[in-house]
């Protein structure tokens, strides 16, 4: 996976669980954006977390898509949460060669089991569309569809 370097200084991160973004929050009509994609992709109930805190928006994908491996999945079938709007990054299941792109390009952190990201929450539409993108890899990392680990 190759992505853009994220410009300017990464946003504060609580250095506890649970892990999240404290300052640059994104607007909430990227939020609300990146939700939508969500609401949309086949097969994906959007319920509160299993692992995160209160106002927290899991994708739960339906078991008979959840093909990808154990460590595609937070909990359950949760591959990824939208934080609230407080917060407004987001945390994504990926392939390791994923995370670490993610990582080194600056647009998030490692966070909890291997193979998770905390994803910093986007703050123009350009960095929407990179978040955007990776919510679909996490989504086809899931569903164990070829390209998991490449946007679209």
């Amino acid at each position: 996976m190759t992505l853009p370097e994220r410009s300017g200084p990464p946003p504060l991160v609580s250095p506890d669980d649970p892990v999240e973004q404290v300052t640059q929050p994104a607007p909430r009509h990227l939020q609300e954006e990146l939700l939508q994609v969500l609401e949309t992709l086949p097969g994906v109930e959007i319920r509160p977390s299993l692992v995160c805190v209160p106002g927290t928006k899991a994708g739960h994908l339906t078991p008979t898509l959840a093909h990808g491996p154990v460590q595609a999945f937070l909990a359950g079938t949760e591959f990824a949460h939208l934080h609230p709007v407080y917060d407004g990054s987001l945390h994504l299941m990926l392939p390791p060669s994923a995370v670490d792109a993610v990582v080194t390009a600056g647009w998030g952190i490692p966070a909890g089991p291997t193979g998770s990201v905390l994803v910093y929450g986007p703050r123009d539409d350009a960095e929407a569309e990179v978040a955007r993108h990776l919510l679909l890899a996490a989504y086809r990392y899931a569903c164990a569809e070829p390209g998991g680990s490449r946007p679209s």
